[in-house]
């Protein structure tokens, strides 16, 4: 018998092998039990929910419409689309609005727009991820917004006259500008109008826009200029547990404290946020109180939390082994795959003989 004749046996029995070493993770609970978690594309994890008793409080309704396809996920009551919800950062991202401010040949309003957003605790516009834009040859918007009870009000001019002394790709003041936002804006209204009535410009530039988007997702251009009704962008709202005054010091005082076993308490924008403990996944708001250890940490193997929390030990697949050093990984047993193989050999060498 030839070596090429053996081949094919033992290829196919180091396939076996392989394959009896393959596992597979359980995916940890997002949404409360008897509650779904998935409207379309999108997660829903708790505190957040679709259907009484599956959300936390009212703030965290996500109002799931499936009148279009797939399924549309929107913030409790509002048009605001859900796009995203991060719980390790305390952020949703929505699909946002704007301000518009129209005019014909004549000089005449067509449409002007203002924008309104109000959000009720514990929602805030992210300071951090958004920008507030401005775009038009002849556009001036105010922002106002509010604080807590301190309003804040701030505006933005874009200015140009000519098509050709726009900066093509940067919104830095011809055609379009850009401001940072404050922190903590619960409230805000965008008001656009223009200086004069877009008279000269009206060809290459007959609107004005401003709205709110998350930085990177707007990228102007000349062609920003002309007549659109497309500016629904993606912006970061911040969430958080509770209010603005409970803080983690406070929080662990109280009987509705959110943050569950293997999880620690940080400190949000509004309120706290719950993240697991070093060395665990899943959610650490789920009132299982089951956090499965994360399925990287032990390749090849079963990740087996043990005392204090956040350590772990690795208890290896079959034809996989501890390194020696330590129990928090594993390598390939090769002492016990080469001798399967001798054995293989030497059984259909053996038959042929």
């Amino acid at each position: 018998m030839s070596i090429m004749a053996l081949q094919f046996p033992l290829a196919a029995v180091l396939l076996l092998l392989s394959a009896a070493r393959t596992t597979k993770t359980t995916a940890a609970a997002q949404a409360l039990p008897g509650c779904s978690d998935k409207c379309g594309d999108l997660t829903i994890p708790y505190p957040f929910g679709m259907n009484k008793d599956c959300y936390l409080r009212e703030e965290f309704f996500i109002n799931c419409s499936n009148t279009a396809q797939p399924p549309t996920a929107y913030l409790m009551t509002s048009n605001l689309t859900v796009t995203n919800i991060s719980l390790d950062d305390g952020e949703l991202r929505i699909l946002n609005m704007g301000a518009e401010d129209c005019y014909n040949a004549q000089g005449n309003v067509t449409s002007n727009f203002p924008y309104e957003l109000s959000l009720p605790l514990p929602y805030t516009i992210s300071y951090t991820k958004n920008k507030f834009y401005t775009v038009g040859c002849d556009s001036l918007s105010i922002f106002q917004g509010f604080r807590g009870e301190d309003e804040l009000e701030m505006g933005c001019m874009s200015m140009c006259n000519r098509l050709d002394i726009v900066d093509q790709y940067s919104c830095s003041g011809a055609g379009c500008c850009q401001t940072n936002i404050p922190r903590g804006l619960k409230n805000v209204t965008v008001l656009l109008d223009s200086l004069d009535n877009h008279a000269g410009i009206w060809e290459f530039n007959p609107c004005g826009y401003a709205f709110i988007a998350e930085q990177g997702q707007f990228n102007f251009s000349a062609a920003s200029l002309k007549k659109q009704n497309n500016y629904q962008l993606p912006s970061v709202l911040n969430w958080a547990i509770g209010n603005e005054t409970d803080s983690c010091d406070e929080a662990h005082k109280k009987t509705n404290f959110a943050c569950k076993a293997n999880s620690m308490c940080v400190n949000g924008s509004v309120g706290y946020l719950c993240r697991c403990l070093p060395g665990y996944e899943g959610n650490p708001y789920h009132p299982d109180r089951w956090l499965p250890r994360a399925s990287n940490l032990c390749q090849n193997g079963q990740c087996l939390n043990t005392f204090p929390p956040g350590n772990y030990s690795c208890s290896c697949h079959k034809g996989y082994k501890n390194d020696g050093m330590n129990d928090k990984s594993c390598i390939e047993d090769d002492s016990k795959r080469h001798s399967k193989i001798v054995l293989l050999l030497i059984v259909s060498l053996g038959m042929y003989n």
